[in-house]
């Protein structure tokens, strides 16, 4: 794992100033009402629709407009549910967490390889380059300047869309797969303390709920196979892009920096995040409500342990400190500021070199 430097005075200030935050205004850092409502809209989004097609409402038009709605709630769920469940941020009781957290299986993943992907390697590594492997995509997009650079890069902001919806697919069927292979071979796995046996199982139990409640059970209770799995490529691609574009708008923009290993090394963790990190909409109330906060990354990587509802208010906080101190803070005023962000750093990551 990576070292960085221990700590500098913007980390140990910042951090200051938002424990000063929530003890001034007697506030948890955990979850409050507002993430339980939030909970049930989502589930209700994944959920109701889908009940609705099982109960017989199977035209091509029901189809088409009750799966779209149930991908929306599927990364509703991942974005605002699980995500926090999983950084431990939604009660101090690490199991209840986990069982809440365990939402993700409902949505085809698996928390032990998504927690050591996303807590351990893109929190501490973000955008670099041989340890983040949110950019590591196996020469299928170059997101990385030192990354080799393929004669069909210089298409990947066309094909990306198309490729960003196929994520929750390769999810399922592959991707958890080959983490929990390569992930047993390392620390990484003996660091999240389960044994590989536990692992496996719950992987394929997971993956067998995921298959058995949205592809065998319609066609058990009668709905149509070829309605069955068109209703599935709606989901999976609505849910796919969802998330896909929401990661890229907060890490893999023309604003955020993707530094070399030694580069790194004089910077304090949270100087490194705030380094290679955006923010996107933050004034927009339905961006907020519907992403989780994640488009306030800086303030959730700066404090991932702190629960995305207080994201808007400690911003400010984290805003002016980072101006005090001469150091970066990336946003875009906007969800579509941050999406050409993305597109014009996939087309100079494409482009040919000088």
């Amino acid at each position: 794992m990576l070292k960085f430097k221990s700590t500098s005075e913007f980390q140990s200030e910042v951090r200051r100033r938002v424990r000063s935050y929530f003890k001034e205004n007697q506030k948890s850092m955990l979850a409050d009402y507002r993430y339980y409502l939030k909970a049930v809209a989502n589930l209700s989004l994944y959920l109701v629709p889908f009940a609705f097609f099982v109960a017989g409402f199977d035209s091509f038009l029901m189809t088409t407009i009750l799966w779209t709605i149930t991908g929306i709630g599927m990364a509703g769920v991942g974005m605002n549910l699980m995500h926090d469940a999983l950084h431990n941020t939604v009660t101090r009781n690490e199991w209840v967490n986990r069982k809440i957290g365990a939402a993700i299986y409902m949505l085809c993943g698996n928390s032990y390889t998504w927690r050591v992907q996303h807590n351990m390697k893109h929190h501490t590594h973000t955008n670099l380059d041989g340890h983040d492997d949110d950019i590591d995509t196996g020469n299928l997009f170059r997101f990385h300047p030192d990354q080799e650079r393929k004669r069909y890069h210089r298409f990947q902001h066309f094909y990306a869309p198309f490729t960003y919806s196929l994520m929750t697919w390769k999810w399922l069927l592959e991707k958890d797969f080959k983490q929990v292979i390569n992930y047993s071979k390392s620390d990484l796995f003996k660091a999240k303390d389960q044994s590989l046996g536990m692992v496996w199982t719950k992987l394929i139990v997971g993956k067998s709920f995921h298959i058995g409640t949205f592809y065998v059970l319609p066609m058990l209770l009668g709905a149509p196979w070829y309605m069955v799995l068109w209703g599935n490529v709606l989901m999976h691609m609505m849910a796919g892009f969802i998330l896909s574009i929401t990661f890229q708008l907060a890490h893999v923009v023309d604003k955020a920096e993707f530094p070399k290993e030694e580069e790194v090394k004089e910077s304090s963790i949270l100087e490194h995040q705030l380094k290679t990190t955006a923010n996107f909409a933050t004034k927009s109330w339905l961006v907020t409500w519907f992403t989780g906060g994640l488009n306030f990354q800086v303030e959730h990587h700066l404090f991932p342990t702190i629960n995305h509802v207080h994201y808007p208010k400690i911003a400010e906080i984290v805003r002016n400190t980072a101006k005090e101190f001469s150091l970066p803070y990336n946003e875009y005023k906007t969800a579509l500021g941050a999406v050409r962000g993305h597109f014009r750093h996939l087309r100079r990551m494409g482009m040919k070199p000088a």
